[in-house]
């Protein structure tokens, strides 16, 4: 019995990812779509701004939080033809993005640490750009369709992954391919 209790611990230091929080607030801590575009034939290009930092603040627990999106989850596309499959699932859970990982997000520990300052911690990108290729023959140029993408930003790690912000961004938009270069005809 000891030895199952002792896997289940070290298991869950291991992958403390899998223990999350969300607090879902958009307007405080969320994304702001800045642009979705098609800028090639099947290629998709989605731009979100994320909150700055917040850095050193008292007030604040944990002491700081890093800016720019930190995580993405169901990113997908669907015709808007009532169905509810996604035509394309660019992320499968949740993806780690814009250079973050489980190991450079900021420990709440770290606050109480001695000589730690706030800017030492890895910053992303405040604008966050993101290509995924897809299948375009799947598509018809100037199709109607429903992006779909939940964003979380401001995480630290406790006993579990926690996100100050986290936001559902749906939108339609339509198949439009922006690139000067190529000339297409349906």
């Amino acid at each position: 019995m000891k030895l199952i209790v002792f896997i289940i611990v070290l298991f869950l230091m291991f992958f403390k990812t899998f223990a999350f929080v969300s607090y879902g607030q958009c307007i405080d801590h969320g994304s702001w779509l800045k642009d979705f575009e098609f800028p090639q034939e099947g290629v998709a290009e989605i731009k979100l701004m994320q909150p700055y930092a917040i850095l050193d603040d008292p007030n604040l627990n944990p002491c700081c939080l890093q800016q720019g999106v930190m995580i993405i989850e169901k990113y997908e596309i669907h015709k808007d033809d009532g169905s509810t499959d996604p035509t394309f699932a660019f992320t499968d859970g949740r993806t780690w993005v814009n250079g973050y990982n489980g190991d450079n997000i900021l420990q709440n520990d770290d606050c109480d640490r001695g000589g730690f300052k706030c800017d030492q911690l890895y910053e992303g990108d405040f604008e966050y750009t993101r290509r995924d290729n897809f299948d375009g023959s799947k598509l018809t140029l100037g199709e109607n369709l429903i992006v779909k993408i939940i964003t979380y930003a401001h995480c630290f790690y406790g006993t579990e992954t926690n996100c100050y912000g986290s936001c559902k961004i749906s939108f339609q938009s339509r198949y439009s391919v922006k690139d000067n270069n190529l000339t297409l005809s349906n």
